[in-house]
């Protein structure tokens, strides 16, 4: 730094001076302001520089300008070549970094390789994620899951294009119905759009090609701004809600090729995605999230003039106590409905993979339903390689008086119900990385591989098991369900990965096509790509 102000202030000098120069005042214009160009990227190729030197000493924890609010200090990347580095015009930093990567205490950016899958980029966070960089003439090339991001160097403007490709397979067995014992691939997500930021405003927009069908999934715009000292995010459009620390999380991000019980029984009628507003602030350890949203945007109720199921959503989690090698995390969450006068209720959730729609927890007849409220709590924990969780929920359903025109409207007219979720998860990453958590908004997010296959290692290898549990009870039956799930994942890079699955699944069904007693099993598998 010292080197380049000398320079700078050399050439000034001589520029001031009448007889050093012949040139005219346009040409000493355009050379003092291409020497300002020069000046900046030194500038910030130099602080990279000191950074990463603060890194490799593992001394130095850098917290970011913009959002000193948050619970994440910068680790480091093992690098024995610092003094190697040497400043151009063209800067490719990728080798400041050398493999395998150290692990990294739970909680910290350096724990993942890139935001949530359902999330857009926030202000002062993405940029915390380390990722090799390209600099070129100014733009800087973040290079995270495979495809490049296009960012300033103040990081004030970005764009890059983003999806998933989820491919499954499941062979279903042991089911004393033969319609329930089959084998079959699906395409669990085919999904591309594309994000960006100008300053303070950011949008996602994207879609998805599965199922024979284009569905518009993500579309929101965000406002980024502090509120009491905090980060705090104003967000319009179609957006993922916040139930739950599985139902929080992204397909793309999941551990299991299935979220567990409790975020696929307790949702609300609009689904998974809803077209409203949500509000976000962030604090040093907590996160609170609010949504109002109505039918999501490829909802039927477009089209036949009938008002949208209005749900009012809220969670918050709040981490306990981190240290270098263990994090603990607790979180709350509830939604309330009021439903549409024509909405009419019932429930089929999948117990197996999605290959199998036919095994199934079956709640209820279907029924009109009036509104319903629902609440949950979940504990998450992390030491050394290890994590747990554990949720539990619960929903109070209240069935419509007004509306008698569906068949035997009087067996449940006014009447009310319950379900109850619990699951119980925990699993290690045998290769020593450190669990994928997102401590900024406390859910899954992609795994940063310290051996990835590309630089000859063997990648991230997860062993995970897990239990859920299920019932329903008055008027929308006595049904109940379980399952048993031993899951391995092989992460050969940060955004692409191996999921095998077997589950073993039984069930007491009420009602539906496959009443009484059941139970089933199935091999599964998936290859996911996230970009």
């Amino acid at each position: 730094m010292k080197k380049s102000s000398l320079i700078f202030s050399f050439l000034s000098f001589l520029i001031s001076t009448p007889l050093s120069f012949a040139q005219t005042n346009s040409g000493i214009t355009e050379l003092v302001n291409e020497l300002k160009k020069q000046d900046q990227r030194i500038r910030y190729l130099e602080k990279e520089i000191i950074e990463l030197k603060g890194h490799s000493h593992q001394k130095q924890k850098i917290r970011n300008n913009y959002n000193d609010h948050s619970i994440l200090d910068i680790p480091y990347y093992k690098n024995n070549n610092v003094s190697s580095i040497k400043i151009s015009r063209r800067e490719i930093n990728k080798k400041y970094i050398s493999f395998p990567l150290a692990a990294s205490p739970p909680g910290t950016f350096e724990s993942v390789s890139n935001m949530p899958s359902n999330s857009g980029p926030i202000l002062g966070v993405s940029s915390q994620i380390p990722n090799r960089t390209t600099e070129f003439d100014g733009l800087i090339l973040k290079w995270g899951k495979g495809l490049p991001s296009f960012s300033t160097p103040d990081g004030n403007y970005s764009f890059r294009v983003r999806g998933r490709v989820l491919a499954d397979y499941g062979s279903s067995f042991s089911s004393r119905f033969p319609q329930q014992n089959i084998s079959r691939t699906i395409l669990r997500a085919a999904r591309l759009g594309v994000q960006g930021r100008a300053r303070n405003l950011s949008w996602v927009l994207e879609g998805d090609f599965s199922s024979n069908t284009l569905q518009l999934m993500s579309a929101f715009a965000t406002w980024t701004d502090k509120t009491a000292g905090l980060l705090s995010e104003y967000t319009i459009g179609n957006k993922f809600s916040e139930r739950g620390f599985d139902g929080s999380t992204g397909s793309s991000d999941t551990v299991f090729l299935n979220r567990d019980i409790v975020a696929n029984l307790l949702v609300p009628m609009m689904g998974w995605y809803g077209l409203g507003g949500a509000y976000k602030i962030y604090g040093k350890n907590w996160h609170i999230a609010t949504q109002i949203s109505g039918d999501q945007v490829n909802s039927t109720n477009n089209t036949n003039n009938v008002r949208d199921d209005l749900t009012y959503l809220l969670r918050a989690h709040y981490i306990l106590f981190k240290d270098k090698v263990s994090l603990i995390h607790l979180g709350f969450w509830g939604f309330y409905e009021d439903s549409k006068p024509t909405q009419n209720y019932t429930q089929n959730v999948n117990l197996l993979n999605y290959t199998d729609n036919a095994f199934n927890f079956q709640v209820g007849p279907t029924a009109p339903l009036s509104h319903s409220l629902s609440g949950g709590v979940e504990l998450f924990g992390i030491w050394k390689s290890f994590w747990g969780l554990f949720e539990f929920g619960v929903r109070k359903l209240s069935l419509r008086r007004t509306y008698s025109s569906y068949p035997n409207y009087a067996l449940w007219a006014g009447k009310s119900g319950s379900e109850e979720a619990l699951s119980v998860q925990g699993g290690v990453f045998l290769t020593g990385e450190t669990p994928n958590y997102f401590a900024h908004s406390g859910v899954w997010a992609a795994p940063r591989v310290l051996h990835p296959v590309t630089q000859g290692g063997v990648g991230a290898w997860e062993v995970s098991l897990r239990y859920d549990r299920a019932s329903v009870s008055r008027s929308l039956g006595s049904s109940n369900a379980s399952t048993v799930t031993l899951g391995v994942n092989w992460y050969f890079l940060n955004y692409a990965r191996f999921m095998f699955n077997f589950t073993h699944a039984n069930v007491l069904n009420t009602d539906g096509l496959y009443i009484g007693y059941n139970s089933g099993n199935t091999l599964g598998g998936r290859m996911s790509i996230t970009f």
